[in-house]
């Protein structure tokens, strides 16, 4: 399993994660938060235990952003909910995210099973297939009333 980098003895009163979206074509999209709060080493445990084979997660089942909305404008066949969680670490960094650490830990350990098919679902309403064929009633757009 691909493990986070984690560097939980600097400074800070802050935890920052790190995380990675590589797309069906190998793009590669990475951001983090920064959440109010400083891990503690049996929290890195928890965090990291929940993660899939591959170190993977589905950011929408605890609160964070889908990077796909951030990098792509449509959705693509070939792509899929999975993120990577990069880095675990403490920070002076000010928080980016709401909610502090103890309600995303709250977060990671209410999930049972990473609900990928529902973020899938979510991402393709969002995005929308690459291609509009005017043929693929599909693809199309409802009209509105």
């Amino acid at each position: 399993m691909r493990e986070p980098r984690i560097d939980i003895d600097g400074p800070g009163g802050n935890t920052r994660l790190g995380y990675t979206y590589t797309d069906g074509t190998n793009h590669k999209f990475s951001s983090s938060i920064v959440l109010a709060g400083r891990i503690a080493p049996e929290q890195v445990g928890a965090l990291a235990a929940k993660l899939a084979p591959g170190g993977e997660f589905v950011p929408r089942d605890v609160g964070m952003s889908m990077l796909q909305l951030v990098a792509n404008s449509f959705w693509h066949p070939s792509d899929h909910a999975w993120h990577t969680l990069d880095t675990i670490e403490t920070t002076t960094d000010a928080p980016t995210h709401d909610g502090d650490l103890a309600a995303m830990l709250d977060r990671w350990s209410a999930v049972e099973d990473w609900d990928d098919e529902g973020a899938v679902a979510a991402l393709e309403e969002q995005l929308g297939p690459e291609d509009e064929d005017e043929d693929d009633e599909a693809a199309m757009p409802s009209p509105t009333p």
